[in-house]
């Protein structure tokens, strides 16, 4: 009966909705008589019925069949919803227990889109003001509906106090307006702007009712205007009063200081000013010449957009106020972020068309970043850093990437901390645009922090290959078996029976420690003080770390890992896959994947940053962290990013650089294209520290220069060889080599 569905969602489905069961065919006629209408009725009361004995098949057949007529009504389908109390529990459950939530969650949205046209209808709106004036049962009934319209009510019932002909309702429309609870504030504070007199008293003192700190900043706006009567000043004052004692929050009186503080509530979305979550668009309104209007965004955006139009307000009191300019540039770029635009682009984005609130040429977040300036961008991004918002970060990074040297990006004053901070943001991709920025601009003088970016650009070189991990455990045996374990499955694994000895090989020879894993047997150091060096080393401040949980040493590890991030903890006997799965999900949390970024683009960029250090020679940014990546690079399979680190180790005076380079231009396997840029790349390194091969790879190289087929080959070997500068024997051989008798 229940198909593929597990009995217990079943159980639940009957247990919650038990007591509203109905019996197909009983649900009344609509009352027009419809037949469309009755049709619906029973479509829905059938789909319910059997939904809730269990029968999805029948029910999944009614709802399909409800869902497919034409011109379906929203609000009748709302208020069938409405006779039935258990119809939207039911709606819930079948969302969150059954294979019928794609279906169920269609109709729930028809029925929230019934809930939203209703709230909507204005002439339905107008009737209930009228209504205010009945008696006290009708004033009572028509309060209620207009409760349930919400902010759209008000518009109607401003205009109702500026209509002399209805005079005679105003004080029973002024008393309703706190009645509509907090979805009146938006428009409310928008008519505090209307000239006339009337509409300013009863707002104020509604707004003063309703209690809610974010009218503050707009009554005091209106009580400085040169149009506000001295009886209306009062009645703002008595409003400001009473927000005050009814939300236990000091008012701010300097204006734009208020605004500020709006502005930061609509950016954090605070409670009292967050959009409804449970519906896709939020208002913005506006008056437009004495009327109020609304614009509707996407509900995401709501807190940005506000957030923007608050700082503007900020901006017309006071021009030169930094807090306002800073918060307006990261909403801006969070607004962008959450349309789904790419902060880091100034190119024109279709997705600005959800926001109605902007104009067609309306210019990109990065315009504003740009044209604010270096100080301002470090502002944005401090904000971001506090967040954790890697959106507005990374838009922060583009701009000050962009408009900011190094006197700009780097300095002793607090503002100028931020990028620095940024190089331990949880997300991989925000840490090393921020050590390409800094290290593009070349700095001369040291600043705290300098020693992060050449391993931060480390972590961007690595696209993949084989998956890394330093391994500790004392007891031999279960360390054996793990090494073993990540070898077979493709990992390669520092296996010590010691801290130091582990790091320091995979210091020397891996490019990306994906994790380390340590065991609570383990001494000098014991397993906590071990924890603590790992976090203090930069290279591995946040490198999942997993603790092998011998017998009888559970508290050793749970001493280890309680309060300290990315530590998980596992029984010794695990597997390899069960290890590499908790250091795989630590880092999806920290931005990262198995393998380091894996992003080609990021990769080059950062090799590119690396390359311009090394040619500057001067800069106090320290690549030599970087040479195990580099290394590592060139083994990759993106040629432009194995090309440049070429070029960059190349000039970095590393043996092991060097060797390697000659290594990749002596495989047969790459193209010609990368041969002849590693070759290129080892004449240079030659001339720069001069020969670091050994005799087999000289050997190779000889043998290259003089007798490849490929003649460009052999050029580019020939003057590699050359820059080596070695023995005559050696350009003896080549010539002989010529030799045809």
């Amino acid at each position: 009966m229940f198909g593929r569905i597990p009995f217990g969602q079943v159980l639940a489905v009957v247990l919650v909705c038990v007591a509203s069961l109905a019996v197909p065919g009983s649900v009344a006629l609509g009352e027009d008589g419809d037949n469309q209408s009755e049709k619906l009725a029973q479509l829905y009361s059938d789909f319910l019925h059997y939904a809730r004995i269990g029968k999805f098949a029948e029910a999944e057949a009614n709802a399909s069949k409800l869902l497919s007529e034409e011109n379906i009504d929203p609000v009748q389908l709302m208020r069938l919803a409405d006779a039935d109390t258990e119809s939207i529990p039911t709606l819930l459950t079948l969302i969150r227990h059954t294979s019928m939530r794609d279906t169920a969650q269609r109709i729930l949205d028809l029925i929230r889109e019934g809930e939203f046209r209703e709230r909507q209808d204005e002439s339905r709106i107008i009737n209930n003001i009228d209504s205010l004036s009945g008696t006290p049962q009708m004033e009572y009934n028509a309060i209620s509906r207009l409760r349930e319209s919400g902010e759209y009510a008000v518009p109607e019932m401003i205009a109702a106090l500026k209509d002399v002909s209805k005079e005679t309702s105003w004080p029973r429309v002024i008393r309703a307006l706190p009645k509509i609870g907090r979805d009146a504030v938006g428009p409310l504070v928008m008519a505090l702007g209307d000239s006339d007199s009337n509409v300013r008293r009863s707002v104020a003192w509604a707004l003063g009712e309703l209690g809610y700190p974010q009218a503050t900043p707009y009554l005091l706006k209106i009580m400085d205007a040169s149009d506000t009567l001295p009886e209306t000043r009062q009645n703002i004052v008595e409003a400001l009063q009473k927000i005050e004692r009814t939300s236990d929050r000091a008012q701010l009186v300097n204006l734009a200081d208020a605004f500020v503080r709006l502005a930061n509530d609509y950016y954090n979305e605070e409670g009292s000013v967050k959009a409804d979550p449970r519906v896709p668009l939020a208002n913005v309104w506006y008056l437009d010449e004495g009327t109020l209007v609304s614009k509707k965004v996407p509900t995401e955006i709501f807190g940005s957009v506000m957030a923007m139009r608050t700082c503007e307000e900020a901006l017309m009191v006071d021009p030169g106020n930094q807090l306002a300019i800073s918060l307006w540039l990261a909403a801006n770029i969070r607004r962008e972020a959450r349309l789904g635009m790419d902060v880091e682009s100034a190119e024109a984005d279709a997705g600005s068309d959800a926001d109605p609130t902007r104009g067609d040429d309306f210019p990109r977040s990065l315009y504003f970043s740009q044209a604010a300036g270096p100080m301002y961008c470090h502002l944005v991004l401090g904000r971001a850093v506090a967040d954790n918002d890697k959106s507005v970060a990374l838009g922060a990074i583009a701009a000050l990437d962009v408009v900011a040297g190094s006197t700009s990006l780097i300095g002793t004053e607090d503002y100028k901390q931020p990028l620095v901070q940024s190089l331990r943001f949880p997300d991989a991709e925000v840490r090393i645009k921020a050590a390409i920025a800094l290290a593009r601009a070349l700095p001369k003088s040291p600043f705290a922090g300098s020693d992060l970016v050449g391993p931060t650009l480390a972590e961007a070189l690595r696209l993949g290959g084989t998956t890394q991990i330093a391994l500790v455990d004392a007891d031999s045996s279960n360390l054996n078996r793990l090494a073993g374990e990540f070898r077979s499955g493709g990992a390669d694994a520092a296996a010590e029976s010691n801290l130091a000895a582990s790091l320091d090989r995979a210091r020397r020879d891996f490019q990306f420690i994906a994790g380390i894993v340590l065991s609570t047997n383990m001494t000098s150091p014991k397993l906590s003080e071990a924890v603590d060096m790992i976090r203090r080393e930069y290279r591995f401040a946040r490198t999942p770390i997993v603790i092998l949980s011998h017998p009888n040493e559970e508290y050793r590890a749970k001493e280890a890992s309680v309060g300290r991030d990315m530590v998980e903890t596992i029984e010794s006997n695990a597997g390899s896959p069960e290890i590499l799965k908790k250091i795989e999900d630590m880092l999806a949390e920290n931005g990262s994947a198995m393998g380091g970024p894996q992003d080609a683009s990021l990769a080059l960029r950062a090799a590119e940053a690396l390359r311009l250090v090394a040619i500057d020679g001067r800069t106090v940014i320290d690549i030599r962290p970087a040479i195990p990546a580099l290394v590592g690079a060139l083994a990759e399979e993106d040629e432009s990013l194995r090309i440049r680190a070429a070029q960059v180790l190349a000039l970095t005076s590393s043996a092991n650089g060097q060797k390697a380079i000659c290594e990749t231009a002596l495989d047969a396997e790459s193209s010609p294209s990368v041969r002849i840029a590693m070759f290129n790349a080892l004449a240079e390194a030659a001339k720069h520290q001069g020969n670091d091969l050994d005799s087999e790879q000289i050997q190779r190289l000889v043998k290259q220069a003089a007798d490849n087929s490929d003649l460009a080959l052999r050029t580019a070997a020939s003057q590699a060889l050359g820059a080596l500068n070695l023995a005559v024997s050696e350009a003896s051989e080549i010539i002989r080599n010529q030799h045809k008798g």
